[in-house]
C-alpha cells in the first residue's frame, strides 16, 4: 500500500516485532497493551492506545506542562518513526539492510517482511536506518533524472574530521546566501554497503517563505526557513561522483570544486558522464519483436503505450499519441500513422523522443497475470529505477530485446 496508513501498516507487522519496537520507544512508556492477545486484534489495540493519549493530551487537565510536551514529542515521533518505516520497508530497502549489517543482525533479519525489517532497524540500528533512508529518499525525490554524474579520481578517501565537514558545509552555504538563505546548514554523511559509495547530505537554510497552516484549528501564517536539501556521491572504485544541488549547473560544479579543497584534499578536473541516446527508432514499425524469447521471463507482450514525436525540421511543437491500456488494442504507432497522416514518410518527418512501454507478463508459477509500464526517453533515461525489482529487470530485459539498447549496456 503507497498511502501510510497506520492501522493499516501494523497488520503486517508480528506480535514479537511489535513488542519490541513499543519497548524500545519512547512512547512505549506511557502506553498500556496486552500483548496476550490474538495477532488479529494486537494492531488494533495497539493503536487504540495511541489514541488514548491523543485524547488524554487534550482532556487531561491533571498533565503538568511539562509532561504535556513531553506527551506531545513522543506522539509526534511514534508516528513519524512509523511512516518512515513504511517509506524504507520495501524489497529495495530490505536488500540494502541485507548488505549492511553484521552476520548476527542478518540472523535476525531472516524471514521478517521488508516492514518488519524497517522497524527493528529503527529500534536496533538507527544510524544504519538513517544512512539507507536518505539514499532511497533522494533517489526516490528526484527518479535518478536531477542527479548529474561526474568522472573524477577513483579510490580517493575523503576526510571526515569535523572541521574538514565543517569547512565543507559552510562554504556549500555561502553559495545561497545571494538569495537571501545559508545562514544555517546542516551535514549527515551516510556509508552504503551495497556498492561502497559514501553520500554526503547537506541541508542549507533557505529564504524566508510564508506558510500558511492550521494549528489547533486556527489558520495562521507563519514566516520560515525552508531546508533546501543537497547531497554528493562519490563511488570509490569507479571514480563516479553525483549531485543534486539546488541552482542549477553552476552549484553542481561549486559543491564539486568544494568537495575537492576540503573533503578530497586535491585538485580534481570533472569529465561529465553523458548517458548515450536510445534507440527509440526501431519502435517507429510498432511490431516490436523481441530479438529474444522472453517468454521464458514471463513476458507476454510489449506494446508501445505512449509516444512523444519532435519534427525533424524543429520548427513546430512536439505531438504526444497516446494508445488505450488493452492489451489487444492497437498501439500508439498505429494511431500516430493515422492521426499524423504522414505514413508514407513518417520516418524521415517526425523522431520520437519519448516512449512509454507498457509490458503484459504472465507467472509461470499461478498463471496470474499483470502489467506495468516504464518511460524512455531518447536523451537516455528511463523510468526503470521506479520499479520493483523484478520488473527491473524484465525492463532490462524489454530494452535489450527490443535493440533499443546494446545487448551488453543497460538502461539507467
Amino acid at each position: 500500500m503507497k498511502i501510510f496508513n497506520p492501522r493499516h501498516f501494523l497488520r503486517y507487522i508480528a506480535p514479537t516485532v511489535l513488542q519490541d519496537f513499543v519497548q524500545s520507544h519512547p512512547l512505549g512508556a506511557n502506553m498500556s497493551v496486552d500483548w496476550t492477545l490474538p495477532e488479529a486484534k494486537l494492531a488494533h489495540a495497539l493503536i487504540d492506545a495511541v489514541e488514548n493519549l491523543q485524547a488524554q493530551l487534550l482532556e487531561d487537565i491533571a498533565l503538568t506542562t511539562a509532561e504535556k510536551v513531553a506527551l506531545e514529542e513522543n506522539l509526534f515521533r511514534w508516528n513519524e518513526d512509523l511512516r518512515r518505516a513504511h517509506i524504507t520497508g520495501t524489497e529495495v530497502g530490505a536488500r540494502e539492510f541485507a548488505l549492511a549489517q553484521d552476520a548476527a543482525a542478518l540472523e535476525h533479519l531472516h524471514g521478517m517482511d521488508p516492514r518488519e525489517q524497517a522497524l527493528w532497524m529503527l529500534a536496533h540500528h538507527e544510524q544504519v536506518f538513517r544512512d539507507i533512508e536518505l539514499r532511497l529518499a533522494f533517489r526516490a525525490k528526484t527518479h535518478g533524472r536531477s542527479w548529474k554524474p561526474s568522472q573524477i579520481l577513483p579510490n580517493l578517501v575523503p576526510h571526515l574530521d569535523q572541521d574538514s565537514l565543517e569547512a565543507f558545509k559552510r562554504d556549500v552555504a555561502a553559495l545561497y546566501q545571494k538569495s537571501g538563505g545559508g545562514i544555517g546548514s546542516h551535514i549527515e554523511v551516510s556509508r552504503y554497503g551495497t556498492d561502497g559509495s559514501i553520500q554526503f547530505t547537506l541541508y542549507v537554510e533557505g529564504p524566508i517563505t510564508a506558510i500558511a497552516q492550521f494549528r489547533k484549528h486556527d489558520f495562521k501564517r507563519i514566516a520560515t526557513r525552508v531546508a533546501l536539501e543537497n547531497a554528493l556521491v562519490y563511488h570509490p572504485k569507479s571514480g563516479v561522483v553525483e549531485t543534486v544541488v539546488k541552482g542549477g549547473a553552476k552549484n553542481h560544479a561549486a559543491v564539486l570544486t568544494l568537495f575537492a579543497k576540503h573533503l578530497a584534499k586535491t585538485e580534481v578536473k570533472p569529465e561529465a558522464i553523458t548517458p548515450s541516446r536510445f534507440k527509440l527508432s526501431v519502435l517507429n514499425d510498432g511490431l516490436l519483436a523481441p530479438k529474444e524469447d522472453w517468454s521464458t521471463q514471463g513476458i507476454q507482450k510489449v506494446r508501445l503505450r505512449r509516444a512523444k514525436f519532435t519534427p525533424a525540421d524543429q520548427r513546430s511543437s512536439a505531438i504526444q499519441i497516446e494508445a488505450s491500456p488493452e492489451a489487444n488494442r492497437e498501439d500508439a504507432i498505429c494511431v500516430a500513422r493515422d492521426k499524423l497522416k504522414v505514413a508514407h514518410s513518417f520516418d524521415s518527418e517526425f523522431e520520437m523522443d519519448r516512449a512509454t512501454l507498457m509490458v503484459y507478463t504472465r507467472d509461470q508459477n499461478s498463471s496470474r497475470e499483470g502489467h506495468f509500464s516504464f518511460d524512455v526517453y531518447a536523451s537516455g533515461s528511463t523510468t526503470i529505477k521506479n520499479l520493483s525489482h523484478r520488473n527491473q529487470q524484465l525492463a532490462q530485459c524489454v530494452m535489450r530485446s527490443l535493440g533499443i539498447v546494446e545487448s551488453s549496456g543497460a538502461a539507467a
